[in-house]
């Protein structure tokens, strides 16, 4: 009787292996900008698309400079895939030529974590370049 009520034990823990699962999916994401420079006190423009097969959750964008930061996010996404359309303000006094890091953040619902990171500088008009 115990060998029985064993090998069943194991035989319903083995069709439990071979049920089919849920794929393992890690997001992709795009960050596109809408130009490489830009003046101080103006905006980073741009877009950034998260997909993956399970479903986003999260989509954050931020651009930081040495001294500040500026963030637009989706929370709580139920969808295969969202779309952040951005316009990040840069500070007025902000110096020539400083870098302005643009990162986009996705999340899935399976809490795997993806991120991009581009670059934007900042120009002074009438500076010559």
């Amino acid at each position: 009787m115990r060998r029985a009520f064993a090998a069943a034990v194991l035989a319903v823990a083995a069709s439990g292996c071979l049920r089919e699962r849920d794929r393992l999916d890690v997001p992709r994401i795009t960050l596109v900008l809408s130009d490489s420079i830009v003046a101080p006190g103006d905006s980073v423009r741009g877009y950034a698309y998260a997909v993956d097969g399970t479903g986003i959750i999260f989509l954050q964008v931020t651009a930081t400079t040495r001294d500040s930061s500026s963030t637009k996010r989706l929370n709580r996404i139920s969808a295969d895939s969202a779309k952040i359309d951005f316009a990040l303000r840069v500070p007025a006094d902000a110096a020539g030529d400083e870098p302005v890091s643009v990162e986009a953040f996705a999340r899935d619902n399976q809490d795997f974590e993806v991120s991009v990171t581009d670059t934007v500088f900042v120009r002074i008009r009438g500076a010559g370049r």
